[in-house]
C-alpha cells in the first residue's frame, strides 16, 4: 500500500539518523584530537549523551504533534548538523560532557517524530517489512562508514564530516515527500503507562537491554591476542550486516505470523548466545557469541519499532516511541559503555546464571501480552498467500496441458 516515494522518504529519514547515532557513539572517545581523554570525562560525556537523548526525546515527543511535522523534522536535522560542527570548537576533554549534551539533545528531540512518520506512513500488515528495511539500510550505512573510515584512516576531522554527510542524507526525504502529520487528540503520559500490553512489551524489552548491556563486563576478560582481535574486528562487520539481514527477516515474520513469536525467537537466540559464555575459551566461540547476539538484536529491534505503532494512534505515537524505543536503546548503550569503564570482571558461572534469569524473566511478560497485529490481518495474509500459491499451480497446470 505504501508508495515508492513514501517508502524511500521513510527509509532515508530513519536510516540516516539511526546510523548517525551508532557511528557517533562508536567514535565518541576519539572526537577530541591530540589528547588521551581521561576516563572520568569520557564516562561523564557518555552518560550525559544518553541522558540527554532520553530527556529530549520525552520533551520532543510531547511538543512535536503541536507543530508542522515537516518543519519540525527539518529543523531537527539542521540542528543535528550544527551540533556536530560544534565539536570543532570544543577541543578539550573538560568540554567533552558538553559535546555529549548537545549531540544527545539534537538526536533525541526529533527521533520519536521520525519514528512516528514511519508508523503513520504504513498500514499494520506491512509495517514490519518497512521497519525491517529501514533498520537494514541503517546498518548498511554503518558498515560502509566503518569500512570507509578504516580504509582511508580518517582523522577526527574526516570522521566529523562523515557524520555530517550521513546526517544530511535525511534532507533527501524532504525533496520526495511532504512529510505531513495526521492530527489527533493527545493523551496524558499516565494513560500510556497504564496500557497493559504496552507495559508487558516494554518491561520485556528493558530486561533484554539490561542483559545485553551487562554482557560487556565479560568482554573485559577477553585476551588481547591477535586471534581474538581478528575475531572481534571480523565479527563487528558481519554482525552489523547480519543484524540488518535478520531485521529484514524479522519484518517479514512480524507481518506474517504476528509480533509476539519473532520476539520470543530473538530472546531464544540471545539465550543460546549467552549459553556460550561459559565456553569463551577460544576466539571461535567468542566470534559465534558476537554474531548470535547481533542477530538477536536485529530480530527484536524491528519488532519493537512496530509495536508502539500498533498500540497507538496518529498524533500521539511520538510518546510511545520515546518510552518504548528510545529509552531502552539508551539504557542498553549506557550499560554497555559503563561496563567497559568499570573494569570489573564477574565470575562467569554466577554471571551466566544471572543473565539466564534475566532472559527468562523477559519472556514472561511477552507470554501475557496480547498480539498487536490483529488475528484477522494474520488470517487475511495466510489466505492471500494460499490463493497466490493455488493460482500459480493452476497456471502451471494449464501450461503443462
Amino acid at each position: 500500500m505504501i508508495s515508492r516515494k513514501k517508502l524511500l522518504a521513510v527509509i532515508l529519514l530513519f536510516s540516516s539518523s539511526f546510523a548517525w547515532f551508532f557511528i557517533f557513539y562508536y567514535y565518541f572517545d576519539i572526537l577530541i584530537p591530540g589528547t588521551s581523554v581521561d576516563p572520568f570525562w569520557h564516562n561523564l560525556g557518555v552518560v550525559l549523551f544518553l541522558f540527554s537523548i532520553v530527556i529530549s526525546a520525552m520533551i520532543g515527543s510531547a511538543i512535536a504533534p503541536k507543530f508542522n511535522r515537516r518543519k519540525f523534522l527539518l529543523i531537527w536535522i539542521v540542528t543535528g548538523i550544527i551540533t556536530t560542527l560544534c565539536i570543532l570548537f570544543l577541543r578539550t576533554e573538560e568540554l567533552f560532557p558538553i559535546i555529549g549534551i548537545l549531540n544527545g539533545i539534537s538526536f533525541g528531540f526529533g527521533f520519536p517524530s521520525c519514528q512516528a512518520f514511519l508508523a503513520d506512513s504504513t498500514i499494520p500488515e506491512e509495517r514490519g517489512r518497512v521497519a525491517g528495511l529501514a533498520v537494514f539500510v541503517s546498518f548498511v550505512l554503518v558498515v560502509l562508514f566503518l569500512l570507509f573510515g578504516s580504509s582511508l584512516k580518517l582523522d577526527w576531522i574526516g570522521l566529523l564530516f562523515m557524520f555530517i554527510i550521513i546526517k544530511s542524507i535525511g534532507f533527501l526525504s524532504f525533496l520526495i515527500d511532504p512529510i505531513d502529520i495526521i492530527k489527533s487528540k493527545g493523551k496524558p503520559w499516565m494513560s500510556i503507562l497504564r496500557s497493559r500490553d504496552f507495559n508487558y512489551y516494554i518491561i520485556a524489552y528493558i530486561l533484554f537491554c539490561i542483559a545485553a548491556g551487562l554482557v560487556s563486563l565479560l568482554w573485559i576478560a577477553v585476551p588481547e591476542t591477535p586471534d581474538y582481535e581478528y575475531a572481534n574486528n571480523l565479527a563487528n562487520y558481519i554482525r552489523y550486516i547480519g543484524l540488518g539481514l535478520f531485521a529484514l527477516l524479522s519484518g517479514l515474520l512480524a507481518d506474517r505470523i504476528g509480533r509476539k513469536k519473532p520476539v520470543i525467537i530473538g530472546l531464544i537466540m540471545l539465550g543460546v548466545a549467552y549459553a556460550l559464555i561459559g565456553l569463551l575459551t577460544t576466539s571461535t566461540t567468542y566470534f559465534i557469541n558476537l554474531l548470535l547476539s547481533g542477530f538477536a538484536w536485529g530480530i527484536i529491534m524491528v519488532v519493537y519499532l512496530v509495536i508502539p505503532a500498533d498500540l497507538s494512534s496518529p498524533g500521539i505515537r511520538e510518546r510511545y516511541y520515546a518510552i518504548g524505543w528510545v529509552f531502552p536503546i539508551a539504557l542498553y548503550t549506557g550499560i554497555n559503555g559503563s561496563a567497559r569503564l568499570l573494569g570489573y570482571v564477574p565470575k562467569i558461572d554466577v554471571f551466566s546464571a544471572i543473565l539466564s534469569f534475566i532472559l527468562f524473566a523477559s519472556i514472561l511478560p511477552i507470554l501475557y501480552a496480547g498480539e498487536t497485529l490483529s488475528e484477522s490481518k494474520i488470517r487475511e495474509r495466510k489466505y492471500r498467500d494460499y490463493t497466490e500459491k493455488v493460482g500459480k499451480m493452476v497456471q502451471k497446470t494449464k501450461k503443462e496441458e
